[in-house]
């Protein structure tokens, strides 16, 4: 690999060891320099369809490669990618030097976002070397623009510097007030990274009012103005000056929009929320807050959103929600800092990817949800009173039977006595679920229909109380559909179906239906299952499954992991479903697999549990010529592992 320069510059401002640099929402405005505007629907149907159909000759279809590639940047980026690498091959098996420069300097900016620093700075060094050869200055300005951005991005600020005057001597030399201004402007970042003062205040000031003196065919001297403006805001804002930065804020959100950068927006408006979080006006610190979730936020800067909710939610009293909001946000910020940490990183954009998406799902259909909720707990009532009605009677005509045949046949008057015993114990342990595990969360939810009913909640606390019973509500699913399989097993008998099915799959769809509940506890949900062809009931196995990882999730405290792997021994597939949690004592291991001796432990949130699952996956498990077994280090976390026949 090659080493990047490292330029000696004044002595005063670069003598001293860089700093490791902080993942901050100066860093993620960066890439406005070299950002452009995804293109509109209809003109990429179009340039799609010219692709696809007409017959260009190799330059004509270069730049039409190319135009796609912009069109799809800071979008679709599997796509800009792709288009990028057909137009540099086609440019160098062609000849074609400046289409061949263009799709370097397309993909130099790929690879920077993606931080991919190595690469990228290899084809933007590529993309120099060709406009220098063609005289193309302004071409080969973006490419000492787009190294800049790159430079601050890794960060480096002495070759950012470097890269930034460099900028500002060629835009001299082209007599390119803008372009010199630009460059000003990305060196001031290079100086004053993270220093916010008097001296950089004024700084930027400076950059902002000669901004506002001058016009350019490329409109570049409004996004100069509003980059130095919002560098103004966060002067002021450091400075104690909040009513100063305000405005300036406001100006970036403006143009940002005006220009479709929808990212930096709702960076924008975390720093108002923040400066008025400041000024302890909540409303106005809520307002903003609000707005910016309104918009698209980049994985790097989801510390700062949390950070921000977590002081609103303390200057309202609400500590436990300020206490969540902290913790998510030193998790984050604590993940993103550490060098090198690249599965972490990819970890922590999987999780803000999943959250965005969920955002938005609950926007669209917060409403419909809701509903819909209400009728699925009363469903779920009126089939877990039935079920359990039709369990006592069950078991009570049992218990008859027993006792009649006790007085019939006394030499074995002892086993039936300990069957007797059991029936008992297990009906004690039903009732005891039907009093704890259901009843307080029913409890819950009719307090409060009649609440809702009354009109006596405001909104904010109908819909925090709704999603503490939702949650509840959740788990008593889970649990009446172990007891109705359990139930039906012990009526009816195991009645299994198997087939050949992929165990991948399967296992992946169950995780899938987990991803919330682990996103939740922020607990990393790992499959490590290869292709398998097994031949068993595919339904049972899936709740084999879903109930250990879910067991596995309820016991793993935040940061933790669960995995599940596969390993293949003969004719049988071991499953095995890893946790990082609290692991089991001994006395709680010998009483695993028996309903009547087993223990209720909360989870690391407090959820209930009853051992049912458990009991239910061994007779499964049995019932399909497999067998369940554990290892287990009380603090260590614990293994579950289950063999599956594959033929």
């Amino acid at each position: 690999m090659k080493k990047f320069r490292i330029i000696k510059t004044n002595k005063i401002l670069y003598n001293k060891k860089m700093k490791h640099f902080k993942k901050s929402i100066l860093t993620l405005l960066c890439w406005s320099l070299c950002a452009t505007l995804t293109a509109q629907t209809p003109v990429i149907d179009s340039l799609e369809n010219v692709l696809a159909t007409a017959k260009l000759k190799n330059q004509e279809k270069a730049v039409l490669l190319i135009n796609l590639s912009n069109a799809f940047m800071f979008g679709d980026t599997a796509k800009w990618r792709t288009y990028s690498m057909d137009a540099l091959q086609l440019a160098q098996n062609a000849g074609l030097k400046l289409e061949e420069g263009r799709a370097h300097i397309a993909l130099g900016i790929f690879y920077s976002i993606n931080l991919s620093f190595y690469q990228a700075h290899t084809h933007f060094v590529n993309a120099e070397k060709i406009f220098y050869e063609l005289n193309e200055k302004e071409r080969l300005l973006g490419a000492y623009n787009n190294m800049t951005s790159m430079f601050r991005m890794m960060p480096d600020f002495d070759n950012a510097a470097y890269y930034a005057r460099k900028t500002q001597e060629l835009a001299i030399e082209m007599n390119n007030y803008t372009g010199m201004l630009n460059a000003q402007l990305t060196l001031g970042e290079a100086l004053y990274h993270e220093k916010y003062n008097q001296e950089a205040l004024d700084y930027y000031l400076d950059l902002y009012q000669r901004s506002l003196h001058i016009e350019d065919s490329l409109n570049l001297a409004p996004h100069a103005s509003a980059l130095a403006g919002f560098h103004c805001g966060l002067n002021y804002a450091h400075l104690k000056q909040y009513q100063e930065a305000i405005p300036y804020f406001q100006k970036r959100i403006l143009y940002d929009k005006a220009q479709g950068f929808i990212n930096t927006v709702a960076v924008t408006y975390i720093n108002i929320a923040y400066v008025y979080s400041l000024m302890h006006n909540v409303d106005s610190a809520e307002y903003y807050i609000n707005k910016a979730m309104d918009y698209p936020i980049i994985y790097h800067s989801t510390f700062s959103l949390y950070g921000v909710k977590a002081k609103i939610d303390s200057l309202k009293g609400d500590y436990r929600s300020a206490l969540a909001n902290f913790q998510k946000f030193h998790h984050i910020k604590d993940s993103i800092s550490k060098a090198g940490a690249s599965t972490e990183m990819a970890r922590i954009k999987l999780w803000h990817e999943f959250d965005q998406k969920e955002v938005e799902k609950r926007i669209l259909q917060k409403e419909y949800h809701k509903q819909r909720k209400l009728s699925t707990t009363l469903a779920i009532a009126l089939v877990a009173i039935a079920a359990l009605l039709a369990l006592v009677v069950f078991f009570y005509r049992k218990i008859r039977e027993n006792n009649g045949e006790l007085n019939k046949k006394n030499h074995i008057i002892t086993e039936k006595n300990g069957e007797l015993e059991e029936l008992h114990t297990v009906k004690d342990k039903l009732f005891s679920v039907v009093a704890h595990d259901l009843r307080s969360p029913m409890a819950s939810l009719m307090s409060i229909l009649k609440l809702t009913h009354m009109n006596v909640l405001d909104a904010e606390t109908q819909a925090q109380m709704l999603n503490d019973v939702s949650k509840r509500v959740d788990d008593v699913y889970g649990l009446l559909d172990n007891l109705l399989r359990w139930a039906k097993s012990q009526m009816q008998g195991m009645v299994i179906s198997p087939v050949y099915f992929d165990v991948q799959n399967e296992i992946h769809a169950v995780m899938d239906g987990l991803q919330e509940i682990a996103a939740a506890k922020m607990v990393a949900l790992n499959n490590r299952v290869r292709n398998h062809e097994i031949f068993t009931d595919r339904d049972m196995f899936s709740v084999v499954v879903r109930n250990l990882a879910t067991n596995a999730l309820k016991y793993t405290s935040a940061g933790g992991e669960v995995t599940i792997d596969s390993e293949l021994t003969d004719d049988m597939l071991v499953v095995s479903v890893k946790d990082t949690g609290t692991g089991m004592p001994q006395e709680i291991q010998n009483k695993l697999f028996k309903l009547s001796e087993t223990e209720s432990r909360r989870g690391t949130n407090n959820e209930s549990g009853t051992g049912l699952g458990l009991v239910l996956c061994a007779d499964l498990v049995k019932a399909n010529g497999g067998r369940i077994w554990f290892n287990s280090e009380q603090g260590e976390g614990s293994t579950f592992f289950f063999s599956i026949p594959t033929k």
